[in-house]
């Protein structure tokens, strides 16, 4: 039997980092991906984003046991609260690991509907029909001042705060979690990226590149290496994820296909 989604993970150190920080996981058949970005001296990152991962990982994990039960959007948030919490706490228990946080970007699918949850500037997009959509808003200083209108886009990539985060896991003793509910179809394609990547490839590159693959394991691989031939100056993590079962037809497909009906009807009633 088919899984719901093809599903593929990566991780690269990227060209200047000395060490990974991000941490990711994913599960094709449950429907479950994650992905963090960890931040903290020494291995604290690494700590903050593993620890984030595995609790958010156990707790979707659990609730997709009973294969009635759809994770919901209150789940979603419950989880990333409790990694919240976990990480906080271990930040102030040990102090090598004082002041670690992390981004977070986790999504649950069922084939028809997706659930995405985030914290931080790790981000979630989808691919329909070849175009790519964000599905979430970094929580930067930089997306905070192009909000209010005081900086451009264009203005952003080189903005000395480009890496200053507004929110993140395990910085304060609760978090606002963003949390939405998309439509899912047949044959879309589902991403979430650390900012290794979004900051190294622009949107149109990814979109061109998940486009042009048909393996998730080739786009994973040529995204990550799009990055690193950028310059790689982060940790560099993805996770791909392709609709195989549930999805209904796109809008785009849909119409098509009925519009071939028709036109096959007025084509057989001409020959008649």
């Amino acid at each position: 039997m088919k899984p719901l989604f093809q599903a593929a993970g990566l991780t690269d150190i990227g060209r200047v980092r000395n060490n990974n920080e991000d941490s990711f996981f994913f599960d094709g058949n449950k429907g479950i991906f994650i992905v963090a970005d960890g931040m903290g001296g020494h291995n604290s990152g690494e700590v903050a984003s593993s620890l984030a991962v595995s609790l958010v990982k156990d707790f979707l994990i659990q609730k997709c046991s009973d294969d009635e039960y759809r994770v919901s959007a209150a789940d979603l948030e419950a989880a990333v609260k409790a990694a919240n919490r976990l990480v906080y706490e271990k930040g102030r228990l040990m102090s090598k690991d004082a002041g670690m946080g992390t981004t977070l970007v986790c999504a649950c699918g069922d084939g028809k509907t997706l659930t995405i949850a985030h914290v931080g500037d790790s981000r979630g997009y989808i691919l329909r029909q070849g175009v790519l959509s964000c599905l979430t808003e970094d929580h930067s200083v930089v997306r905070e001042q192009i909000r209010r209108g005081l900086l451009r886009e264009e203005e952003a990539a080189t903005s000395e705060l480009q890496n200053l985060l507004t929110r993140a896991v395990g910085s304060n003793p609760d978090v606002e979690v963003d949390v939405s509910t998309h439509p899912l179809f047949y044959r879309d394609i589902i991403l979430l990226a650390s900012d290794g990547l979004t900051k190294m490839v622009a949107d149109f590159r990814i979109q061109e590149i998940l486009s042009r693959q048909e393996d998730v394991k080739n786009m994973a691989a040529n995204l990550v290496s799009e990055a690193n031939g950028a310059g790689g100056i982060d940790n560099i993590t993805v996770v791909v994820a392709r609709v195989e079962q549930g999805g209904e037809k796109s809008a785009l497909g849909a119409s098509w296909s009925k519009m071939k009906s028709i036109l096959k009807g007025k084509n057989a009633k001409a020959s008649s």
